[in-house]
């Protein structure tokens, strides 16, 4: 089961410039590592497996706990729900740290860092492996990295076109042959990939690094180390270096790791903490993305894109406030399926350290900071008082609350305070429901509220044929579906409540929903076959609000023609739910449909 994550901040959400979708600046927050029972969450890292799930690893203390273990979850809607995590490596009496993946197809790695207590001396490499996208781990096994002691395996490695497997690392060269070093101030590392040319069945070192430089505290590292690499369109590698000087350090290759060349300072502002990066791409830009700490402090951790494989970057923007203590600090980014950019890092607050977690967009990212509002001042602002409307939003698991997600139930109390109509809009979405669930619940969930309107988007849960379970027919059949929004329009006219239906969104395959639906009667040679049954409950739903005479808002229909453009798998988490871009523009065709009638004395009952 899929927990949702709380919410932590909803912050500089607000419409694009022309009120195009797919310009929606936005950024959103959560936890995925809670601290509040006093454990440590720290080294948290990324990556997006092929099925389209993400999987986020990150060492766990407990509190009161010695050794840390590497824990996993998984995400099937973009970064917006998490399962709860498992444990993958665990060593007694061992520090398990700097977690990191490498996916080669349905093959993935996870390694990790083994240090004894009692100063650094030397290190062992832990790996679990998984045949099947992490459903199923390996028992926790070594490989030797030719060196004593070894660390920087915070990011994600790499898989290249030519098979080749790169996996970040760093060595110690004051410890190759012996000794024990008390601090990190002490150390003189290179940091470097392993490479694998047989699908991580074996590694062997590849070329790595180091710079000389006047260190801005003693405490910091010499050298070059925890490595983030990525490769750019040309295929030449880019990695950016945590060193101990003003700024990190940058290196190139073109011979997938052999050799690094141009190591020099990058243009990035950081000292002693790493970076991290992913690639990504918007429409037809592609570029890269880079989050770290812009200070030679632990705080703030800020992102910046390059479009020309990290020559020139943005300015960054701040993602991680608000910091109410410590660091916020080694981060992993990714791009989610559905377009949006994922960061997390490791963030301390005085109960402990949580992993931490934002959404955001492209477009948010390259706003001037000045033009998004304090993500603070968003999250606290009080809400009017005795509001003289209430609005219900009734549906399923595309209207209900998910994790960080901004669903358009929530930028609709947004969106019509700004507009200076007093409402409070209540959110009755329920995952899994459909038409006939909802009868059961409408009087405590609707009609108790005494609503002025409901909007009512049901559809997809009752076409949808349960084909894991054998079934073939859909979970409510056609007709029933249709008597179900009557009955709901019949009550609510007994109160003079104004009933609004709006289409369901359409439907797009992933390696998943074909993994569990990609068989009659669903049909798998294109999205329409995916859609083939929903459509016909979308057309039964407009027939009836012609019908019954209720404003209807065919967002399928706008959905659609905006999927010409963008592309649909643009607009969804996981292939059914939409994303914040989408629902902005839910919002968007609502609100153009509630503002004339909720502008005059009689707002919100029907004439």
């Amino acid at each position: 089961m899929l927990l949702s994550m709380s919410a932590f901040a909803i912050a500089a959400a607000f419409n694009a410039p022309g009120d195009d979708p797919m310009q929606y600046a936005f950024i959103t927050y959560a936890r995925i590592a809670d601290e509040s029972d006093g454990s440590a969450n720290c080294w948290p890292c990324m990556a997006l497996l092929d099925d389209g799930r993400i999987l986020a690893v990150w060492a766990r203390r407990a509190a009161n706990a010695p050794d840390d273990a590497i824990v996993a979850a998984f995400s099937r809607d973009s970064g917006c729900t998490w399962t709860p995590p498992n444990t993958l490596i665990a060593t007694p009496e061992f520090i398990d740290a700097d977690p990191s993946i490498v996916v080669s197809g349905r093959r993935v790695f996870v390694s990790c860092t083994a240090v004894p207590g009692g100063g650094i001396s030397t290190s062992t490499q832990w790996f679990v492996r998984s045949e099947d996208n992490g459903e199923t781990w390996s028992q926790p096994y070594t490989v030797s990295f030719n060196h004593r002691y070894t660390c920087g395996k915070t990011h994600r490695g790499l898989r290249l076109a030519s098979g080749t497997l790169l996996l970040g690392y760093s060595w110690e060269t004051n410890l190759e042959e012996s000794g024990v070093l008390s601090s990190e101030g002490q150390m003189d590392l290179r940091a470097g990939v392993m490479r694998s040319t047989d699908n991580g069945d074996t590694w062997t070192n590849g070329g790595d690094t180091h710079a000389t430089f006047e260190k801005i505290s003693d405490g910091a590292v010499s050298g070059t180390d925890e490595p983030a690499i990525v490769q750019l369109d040309d295929g030449a590698l880019y990695m950016l270096m945590r060193t101990g000087a003003s700024h990190l350090y940058e290196a190139r290759s073109n011979d997938e790791g052999l050799t690094w060349r141009d190591v020099k300072l990058s243009p990035l502002i950081g000292s002693n903490a790493p970076a991290a990066l992913a690639p990504f791409t918007a429409g037809d830009r592609k570029g890269i993305v880079a989050v770290w700490n812009n200070s030679t402090q632990r705080v703030p951790l800020s992102a910046a894109a390059s479009f020309d494989g990290g020559m020139t970057w943005t300015s960054p923007r701040d993602i991680a406030q608000p910091y109410t203590s410590g660091q916020a600090s080694y981060p992993s980014c990714v791009q989610a399926p559905d377009g949006a950019l994922l960061a997390v890092w490791q963030q301390d607050f005085p109960a402990g350290r949580a992993v931490r977690m934002a959404r955001f967009s492209l477009p948010w990212l390259l706003a001037q900071a000045s033009a998004a509002p304090d993500p603070a001042a968003s999250s606290l602002r009080p809400e009017s008082p005795a509001p003289e409307r209430i609005i219900v939003a009734l549906g399923d698991s595309t209207t209900a609350p998910r994790g960080p997600l901004l669903v358009y139930p929530a930028l609709l109390q947004t969106d019509l305070a700004a507009h200076g109509i007093p409402v409070r809009v209540i959110n009755a979405g329920v995952p899994g429901d459909d038409t006939r669930m909802a009868r059961q619940r409408f009087h405590n969930d609707v009609l108790a509220h005494n609503p002025g309107l409901v909007l009512l988007s049901f559809g997809i849960n009752d076409s949808a044929v349960d084909v894991p379970k054998g079934a073939t027919a859909p979970r409510v059949p056609l007709e029933e579906y249709e008597a179900n929004l009557r009955l709901f329009i019949a009550e609510l006219r007994k109160t003079s409540a104004v009933p609004v239906l709006f289409t369901p969104n359409p439907l797009a395959w992933t390696p998943l929903l074909l993994e569990m639906y990609g068989r009659p009667p669903y049909d798998i040679s294109s999205n329409a076959g995916f859609n083939l049954l929903l459509e016909p409950y979308a057309e039964a739903m407009r027939r009836v609000a012609a019908a019954e005479r209720v404003p209807l808002v065919d967002t399928r229909a706008g959905l659609a023609q905006l999927a010409d453009r963008a592309g649909l798998e643009n607009l969804l988490l996981d292939g059914m739910h939409p994303n914040d871009t989408a629902h902005r523009f839910i919002a968007d065709r609502l609100l153009e449909c509630l503002l004339p009638l909720l502008s005059d004395g009689n707002a919100g009952r029907e004439p």
